[in-house]
C-alpha cells in the first residue's frame, strides 16, 4: 500500500487502493424512473417541441442530470406508468408505482420525492435525503393570563369541587346527629373541688363544632375535640 517515514511523511505505492465506483457504469444508458410532482419534475410548457429528457424540467431532472455526468452515463427519463410512487398490495404482495418498477427490473434509479419507509427498504436501497421537509405538528399558541382569586380550584373541575363541599357538609351532619344520639357524647361539667356541676348534661359536637372537626380532619390537621 505504501509507506512512512521522517522525510516524505506518507506515501502510497498502490494507486489503486480506492477503486472507482462508478467504474462498468460508463456509456451505458440507464433507465431513470420518476413521477410529474412540482417542483421536482415538471412538463415544459412547451415539451411538444422537445423529445426525450430535454421536455422536462424541475429539480430532480437537474439532479438526475448531475449524477449522470458526475458518473458518465447516460439516461432516459420515464414516467411512472400508474402515477404512483410505490406501495405494496396487501394481498397479492406486488409493489406498484415507482418502487415496483425498480423491484421487477423495468427501471433502474428513481429519481423522486420518494419517502424512506421499512417496507420500501427491504425491497430497494436509498441513498442519503436530498431535502428535509422538517414535518411537525402545530398547536396554537397558550395565552397567558394573570392569576385570578380562584386560581387555586384549577387543578380540579367544577363537579368535582362540589362533591368535595357536599361530601363536607354531609360529613359533618352525620357526625352531628351521631353525637346528638351516642350517650358517650353526654357530659357533665365538672369543678376543681371534684363536685359535680348542674344535672344538665352539655355536648361538644354542636354543628360548628361538627363542622370545625370535619374542617380539620380534611386538612389533616387535626382539631382540640374528638369524638
Amino acid at each position: 500500500i505504501g509507506y512512512w517515514n521522517e522525510v516524505d511523511k506518507m506515501a502510497v505505492t498502490k494507486s489503486d487502493l480506492f477503486p472507482n465506483d462508478t467504474m462498468g457504469m460508463e456509456n451505458k444508458t440507464v433507465v431513470v424512473t420518476t413521477i410529474l410532482e412540482a417542483p421536482y419534475v415538471m412538463l415544459k410548457k412547451n415539451a411538444e417541441l422537445f423529445t426525450d429528457n430535454e421536455r422536462y424540467e424541475g429539480y430532480c431532472v437537474d439532479l438526475a442530470a448531475e449524477i449522470a455526468k458526475h458518473c458518465g452515463f447516460k439516461y432516459q427519463l420515464r414516467i411512472v406508468a400508474d402515477g404512483k410512487y410505490g406501495a405494496r398490495d396487501a394481498e397479492t404482495k406486488i409493489w406498484n408505482g415507482m418502487v415496483g418498477e425498480l423491484v421487477y427490473g423495468k427501471a433502474d434509479i428513481a429519481v423522486a420525492p420518494l419517502t424512506i419507509t421499512l417496507v420500501r427498504e427491504e425491497v430497494i436501497d436509498f441513498s442519503k435525503p436530498f431535502m428535509s421537509l422538517g414535518i411537525s405538528i402545530m398547536i396554537k399558541k397558550p395565552q397567558k393570563s394573570k392569576p385570578g382569586v380562584f386560581s387555586f380550584l384549577d387543578p380540579l373541575a367544577y363537579e368535582i369541587w362540589m362533591c368535595i363541599v357536599f361530601a363536607y357538609i354531609g360529613v359533618s351532619v352525620v357526625l352531628f346527629l351521631v353525637s346528638r344520639f351516642s350517650p358517650y357524647e353526654w357530659h357533665t361539667e365538672e369543678f376543681e373541688d371534684g363536685q359535680l356541676g348542674p344535672s344538665e348534661s352539655t355536648n361538644e359536637f354542636g354543628i360548628f363544632n361538627s363542622l370545625w372537626f370535619s374542617l380539620g380532619a380534611f386538612m389533616q390537621q387535626g382539631c382540640d375535640i374528638s369524638p
